[in-house]
């Protein structure tokens, strides 16, 4: 099937996927949704079969991370192209067809991501995903349009159809077979870095992910986790799975390396932030170690090509932002 299957995990909000199952309704009327209620509690799976009766439902009582519950849908999944696309947003128009262009008119293009604007500032990037993903040597990502926690108002300023090292997840076009092929989302990341982890593995083996500036989505942002009052444990599984993608999709003994020196820029943020930032980087080193350690032998052995460190910004973007202020990815005369 041509036509892609959009692909959404709820847990609670029934206001939430109304708005954003209307948004999609509203720009297709005919679009294929697949929908996996995550242990839902509220009302939202009556709100969905009362106003939507073409969607497909899948009900889980078994908590599943946003890794797991998106390869559930996506093995379900007959369609040729699947779009992962977050229950908190609001999608514009002809976003979906924008990104399927974008992939067919790259030959090695496997994903897409839309350009990721702020819900509640619409002229403004959202933290996750914004214009598209990069990372630096020690995996640490960032986007175009926002660097840490500097966000910038979109003017236009990446409006280009570009290649990105990765795509988010929050709305993420993906070529269904290819997705299935490199293994698709790596199950122990439970949530966060699972598409980055999956997209530098497409980038080692010689796939493109590419941005679509001209599929616009708005991302309230981390919706299910405030609902659930999580926060720590999401700041937890950032400092960890950045931890695994980088050992995972670097080579030995360059990820020795790579270990030791972000582990000391860690230690050095510890300082600024040992709360938000320590407690989680320490605990995640017995996991780390464990991970390590069992998936020895899954681990990948393959050489950098040049073209994936082409795609890699060889400083480290933590010192360029916070030492040396640069604010914007355009600062950092990068791509």
């Amino acid at each position: 099937m041509e036509e892609p299957e959009i692909l959404i995990i709820h847990l609670n909000g029934e206001k939430v996927i109304d708005n954003c199952l209307n948004s999609i309704y509203k720009d297709d009327r005919m679009a294929n949704v697949s929908l996996l209620f995550n242990q839902t509690t509220d009302n939202s799976i009556e709100v969905v079969k009362k106003k939507y009766t073409d969607a497909k439902i899948h009900i889980t009582d078994k908590r599943m991370g946003f890794a797991e519950a998106s390869n559930y849908l996506a093995k379900k999944s007959k369609s040729k192209y699947v779009i992962f696309l977050n229950n908190d947003t609001i999608v514009g128009k002809g976003w979906k067809s924008e990104m399927l262009k974008t992939l067919k008119k790259n030959k090695k293009c496997i994903a897409v991501q839309s350009k990721i604007r702020s819900y509640y500032q619409k002229d403004h990037f959202e933290n996750a995903g914004a214009a598209g993903g990069f990372i630096d040597k020690y995996g640490y990502p960032f986007c175009r349009g926002r660097i840490f926690e500097s966000v910038e108002k979109d003017k236009g300023q990446y409006n280009d159809e570009i290649r990105i090292f990765w795509g988010c997840g929050v709305s993420l076009l993906v070529d269904r077979k290819e997705f299935v092929r490199l293994g698709m989302f790596d199950e122990s990341f439970f949530m966060y870095a699972e598409e980055l982890d999956f997209c530098w593995r497409a980038n080692n083996k010689e796939k493109e992910i590419w941005y679509s500036p001209k599929s616009v989505i708005y991302h309230m942002g981390s919706f299910s986790v405030k609902e659930e009052k999580i926060n720590f444990k999401k700041e937890y599984l950032i400092s960890r799975n950045h931890y695994l993608a980088l050992m995972k999709n670097n080579p030995f003994p360059a990820r020795l390396w790579l270990l030791l020196g972000k582990t000391m820029l860690e230690l050095i943020s510890l300082a600024r932030f040992p709360i938000k930032r320590g407690l989680p980087f320490l605990m995640s080193f017995p996991y780390l170690i464990y991970y390590l350690i069992s998936n020895h032998n899954k681990m990948h052995h393959h050489k950098i090509t040049a073209d994936v460190k082409k795609m890699i910004y060889p400083r480290s973007i933590a010192l360029n932002h916070f030492i040396r202020n640069k604010k914007t990815f355009k600062d950092l005369y990068f791509a």
